[in-house]
């Protein structure tokens, strides 16, 4: 399955449910890859390896390309998994700012506090250096000498990510400690023949980079022969072909066991290079790109993972949309950015809008450009345009110390001319930013894992709508999920029920039914159970047919003490769904509690079977939760701790053993896990093992045990004598 990044979080059933929102995803987003995530880095094989291979053979390599081409998740995704084998000690990547080192430091006297250079000790932060006051050659020798054993004349690969950041125009009190820090890092290649210096940098950077390749460039070519080493190689790392955005478009899906019709995935990236623009004479025109940007093709994938159909229906061309689609991503993508930034601005976001369209937006309908003003450009403050292009709405480039701006692609030029007339005098309104723009923004931002944002967004839909309408309702539930992710329970409630409520006045009973469902997980997650069941009972009725609906109230009932009914609705759903995975691990469970093993261990290997055809052939009962809320780590660790228990009460100790070893391994502080192998322990015949497992069931928090799995807990210690 696709790795996605876990954030780390306070624990809470809101917290969580952030969390795997973020971890569900098999596309990235806006951000770069991790090297954790190179099972989900396609499209870009072929560009690792080359940039691999000069690494090795050149003692300088310059990697350079455009602003957002994918270089950072080249380098961590695609280089250094590709190097995991090779016999050379690659030192963690390094980059000139960090903590410490920012910015708004590096303008000021901060940098020259301390013992050495600022730069070199943002450098040996990066590799975790315990002492920062070395010089770049005493730390690299240090190293080495750790790893001597493994062979001296091993490559040592030391790789800085972004070297813009060193090379912008800053105060003129740092050149000083720039070429300091350069001739350092050159008088370390010179003593040591085996380094290998990889620079990735912006290509509209490489001018100011000159004088100091120059002064690398002598230090390395004075070691060139040293293992037929050459002195310099440059390598451009360019935005995706079109056969590559397809394959990084399809991959991620595939391993979800999600499918593209053939030619679907195709036309959805020859949507990406094509852009339709009008000019001012109303006459229409077709620019067509090489290349596609994967920021761009992020934003597209992700659009459809989260409208993606169910894992065995392909995506076709038409489930695509018509040609348009992706002008529709890109257009939602551009409202939301806009409504951001005018918010932290204090700015309208309908004036930035036209703003941006009128200045970037030429009459012939192509892409207009304007160097920077002294402290405003083009009449907006520069700020503004910071911002618009760290969020890929524009680029900037650096040309004889001062920037140019421009819009960050030509795919731009249509969603603007959609929603914004971009010349003055032509007819028709420009767009109005209203409640729906910030409702999907907002969405977005929560999707995202920034609460604050998308709260913020959920308060001025809320104002620009006060009226009971759907985008009210809608904007409600999501409010009612970003306080139950604050912990603000009682709130989030209210939010449910009002959502609810409108949903009921405009008969849309469908959408008042997940509420309600949403309302009873809430209810069931605070320990409040028969209220819990009440509002599932409602959401039941007005979705007799949904089988996570109905596998949430008989989570309720068994909760309740009602397992024999939550039985008869587990089976009820099978009997309709039989694939229904949540009801299969609920039932499973359920028959665990009820000792009914033989049951719960064929519905345990059901399941695997099930989650196995599901993922496109990677078998693990892990592959779902024990139950809402929790991330899929956990509910796999409670699922094989509660096999765990069922096998070794049939008598198969061995797999009982290997099964409840994974899940204390992936669920260490988990008191459900630690409870069921209690059990198993006290099978073995372990009573001290398994009272000192329940006993520090009963401080886990990730997740805490239920309260009455509580309950169940304190009495299995007082008849063991652990408990008075």
């Amino acid at each position: 399955m696709p790795r996605g990044r876990v954030v780390t979080a306070p624990v809470g059933p809101g917290r969580r449910m952030v969390t795997q929102l973020r971890a569900d995803l098999p596309y990235v987003g806006l951000r770069p890859f991790e090297e954790d995530e190179a099972g989900s880095f396609f499209g870009r094989d072929a560009e690792a390896r080359s940039l691999s291979a000069a690494w090795l053979r050149s003692r300088l390599v310059i990697a350079h390309g455009p602003a957002g081409a994918g270089k950072t998740s080249l380098l961590r995704a695609g280089v250094l998994p590709d190097l995991v084998g090779a016999d050379a000690d690659v030192l963690p990547v390094g980059r000139i700012t960090g903590p410490g080192l920012t910015a708004a430091s590096l303008d000021g006297l901060e940098p020259v506090v301390g013992p050495g250079n600022p730069f070199t000790r943002a450098l040996l932060r990066c590799w975790a250096h315990d002492d920062e006051s070395l010089s770049l050659l005493e730390a690299l020798r240090e190293r080495a000498e750790r790893r001597r054993p493994r062979g001296p004349s091993r490559p040592v690969l030391l790789a800085i990510d972004q070297f813009e950041e060193f090379l912008s125009p800053r105060s003129p009190r740092l050149a000083p400690l720039r070429s300091q820090f350069v001739e350092a890092l050159a008088g370390a290649a010179a003593e040591l023949p085996n380094l290998r210096i990889l620079l990735v940098l912006r290509s509209d950077h490489r001018t100011a980079l000159l004088p100091y390749r120059r002064t690398l460039l002598a230090a390395c070519a004075d070691q060139a022969g040293y293992e037929s080493a050459v002195p310099v190689t440059e390598v451009a790392v360019a935005p995706l072909s079109p056969e590559c955005a397809v394959t990084a478009l399809v991959e991620p899906l595939r391993a979800a066991g999600i499918r593209f019709a053939p030619g679907a995935a195709t036309a959805c990236v020859d949507d990406l290079t094509t852009s339709r623009t009008v000019d001012a004479t109303g006459t229409e025109s077709l620019l067509v790109a090489e290349t596609v940007q994967p920021v761009f093709l992020q934003l597209v994938a992700t659009a459809l993972w989260r409208s993606r159909p169910v894992a065995d229906v392909p995506v076709t061309a038409s489930w695509l949309g018509p040609v348009g689609n992706v002008t529709a991503v890109l257009e939602d993508y551009l409202t939301r950015t806009l409504v951001t930034i005018a918010h932290e601005h204090d700015l309208d976001e309908d004036e930035l809008r036209a703003w941006l369209t009128r200045t970037f937006v030429t009459e012939r309908g192509r892409r207009g450009v304007v160097d920077e003003g002294l402290t405003t450009t083009a009449g907006m403050p520069t700020p503004v345009l910071d911002a618009l292009t760290e969020r890929y709405v524009l680029r900037c480039e650096h040309l004889s110390g001062s920037r140019r701006f421009e819009l960050f692609d030509d795919r731009l030029l249509e969603p603007l001319q959609r929603t914004s007339t971009p010349w003055a005098g032509a007819s028709g309104p420009a767009a109005e930013v209203g409640a729906d723009d910030y409702l999907r923004a907002a969405q977005v931002s929560f999707a995202d894992g920034d609460v604050a944002t998308a709260c913020a967004h959920v308060e001025e839909a809320l104002r620009r709508d006060p009226a009971p309408s759907l985008t009210r309702a809608a904007t409600q539930a999501l409010r009612a999920q970003l306080f139950q992710a604050e912990g603000r329970l009682e709130q989030a409630e209210a939010c449910h029920r009002e959502a609810a409520e409108i949903y009921e006045s405009l008969s849309d009973t469908e959408a008042s039914g997940r509420v309600l469902a949403a309302l009873g997980r809430l209810l069931l997650d605070a320990g409040q159970v028969g209220r819990a069941v009440e509002e599932l009972q409602a959401a039941g009725e007005r979705l007799p047919g949904d089988a996570d609906v109905q596998s949430d109230l008989a989570h309720a009932l068994w909760r309740a003490g009602q397992p024999w009914a939550a039985a008869a609705i587990f089976s009820a759903v099978l009997t309709i769904a039989p694939d229904a995975v949540a009801a299969l691990a609920g039932r499973a469970q359920l028959r665990v509690e009820l000792a009914d093993d033989t049951g719960a261990i064929e519905d345990f290997d059901r399941l695997a079977r099930t989650t196995s055809t599901k993922a496109g052939g990677v078998s693990a009962v892990g592959g779902v939760s024990a139950a809402g809320g929790l991330s899929a780590a956990a509910g796999a660790a409670e699922l094989r701790a509660a096999r765990a228990l069922s096998l070794a009460r049939l008598g198969r100790v061995t797999e009982a053993s290997g099964e409840s070893t994974m899940a204390l391994r992936d669920a260490p502080d988990s008191g459900p896990v630690l409870w069921r192998v209690a059990e198993v322990i006290r099978a073995a015949g372990d009573e001290h093992g398994a009272d000192d497992l329940l006993h520090r069931s009963l401080g886990a928090s990730e997740p805490s045990l239920a309260p009455d799995q509580r309950a169940k807990v304190s009495r299995l210690l007082r008849r063991s004598g652990a408990l008075t």
